[in-house]
């Protein structure tokens, strides 16, 4: 990993977990395909990476507690980050709820306790209208469906704090937010003194070729939380923040669980191996050259092919849902979402797996 300068809906998100009951018919080639996003690693590979206990004079040591592996992780996330402070959290929800109390309560302490409201841009295809998991119910956070420029300047007041958007947009559909929206965020968040965050809990730890979605951008948040879910562990949320934003930071966040933590860095330890995220890179291009092709030949069946790294999303002139069953009993796991059909393969997928995936989608919508 590359160190920077410092400076939903449940249900639709395509990191929830995946029933694959219905798989057991697979005919893609070497079993079950999973890329349905649910994991960024196997479990084997996160068991091979994990920390392990060291022996010494024949007998094994403890493994290290869980306070000092939360703050080693800690300590591992932020040189690879815009941040300087990392908090670690049970789940998104609860992340996004520290966060938001956080940023509240450096308004207070830089004497504007009225910034409370929180501006999230979910875009036009967004029909929920419902806010980031954990702020349910929150009369402060305003969820703006619209990526206009004038509508977004009409909610900003006294009142406002910060700015919500996550790079990669995966609640209602697949959508890639360009680079000229965030900065135009990055801007109007300077000229008013409010925070920008970004979500980066589905886009975030290396499934975009780079360890952050938003560095493609070149565009610096103040704030961001991305997750882990493991195979075999509790999910894992981290928030990101300046020095200056972690000075409103309530109070320490909750005890995490070991097998969390220990996949934590089992995830960070795959990063951080040498040539992995070219490796990401050079498989995100092979999939996206088949894609192409694919897209090209099944023109019937599909409307738009959009992506960007291992995230990738075709588009469906319908739901996305039948085609999706009919790939599991295959044994390729995709996610649907509404009409986009999301292909979210783990870190380590090889090419031969992706031909495999791209060629059971082509069997798929053969007349």
């Amino acid at each position: 990993m590359t160190s920077q300068p410092k400076s939903s809906d449940a249900s639709n998100e395509p990191d929830g977990p995946v029933d694959a009951s219905a798989t057991a018919d697979a005919s893609v080639a070497g079993g079950l395909l999973d890329f349905s996003g649910s994991f960024l690693l196997s479990p084997a590979k996160a068991t091979e990476s994990a920390p392990q206990a060291n022996a010494q004079d024949g007998a094994p040591q403890s493994a290290p507690a869980p306070a000092a592996l939360a703050e080693a992780l800690c300590a591992r996330i932020a040189p690879v980050s815009f941040g300087d402070r990392v908090f670690l959290l049970h789940s998104e929800g609860d992340a996004w709820r520290f966060a938001v109390e956080t940023v509240r309560r450096y308004h207070k302490i830089v004497g504007r306790p009225k910034r409370r409201r929180f501006i999230v841009c979910v875009g036009a295809s967004d029909g929920s209208g419902s806010p980031p998991l954990g702020l349910e119910g929150d009369d402060e956070i305003v969820v703006l469906q619209s990526d206009d420029h004038a509508a977004l300047q009409a909610e900003i007041d006294a009142r406002a704090a910060g700015i919500l958007i996550a790079p990669v947009r995966t609640r209602a559909g697949f959508e890639i937010v360009s680079g000229s929206l965030l900065a135009r965020l990055r801007e109007m968040a300077d000229e008013y003194g409010l925070i920008l965050g970004f979500d980066e809990t589905f886009c975030g730890f290396g499934r975009s070729g780079m360890v952050w979605a938003h560095e493609w951008t070149g565009v610096t948040p103040d704030l961001m939380i991305a997750s882990h879910t493991p195979a075999d562990a509790p999910r894992l949320a981290a928030l990101v923040v300046t020095q200056r934003i972690a000075r409103g930071a309530p109070v320490c966040p909750p005890f995490i669980d070991e097998a969390a933590l220990l996949a934590g860095h089992a995830l960070v330890d795959a990063l951080s191996t040498p040539g992995v995220l070219e490796r990401v890179q050079s498989r995100s291009w092979h999939f996206e050259d088949q894609l192409s092709a694919l897209f090209y030949r099944r023109r019937a069946a599909f409307t738009a092919l959009n992506g960007l790294g291992l995230m990738q999303g075709l588009s469906l002139v319908g739901d996305a849902e039948p085609m999706r069953a009919m790939l599991a009993q295959r044994g390729l796991l995709t996610h649907a979402m509404g009409s986009v059909l999301g292909l979210f393969p783990q870190l380590t997928v090889e090419e031969s797996e992706i031909d495999a995936a791209v060629s059971a989608i082509d069997m798929i919508c053969a007349p």
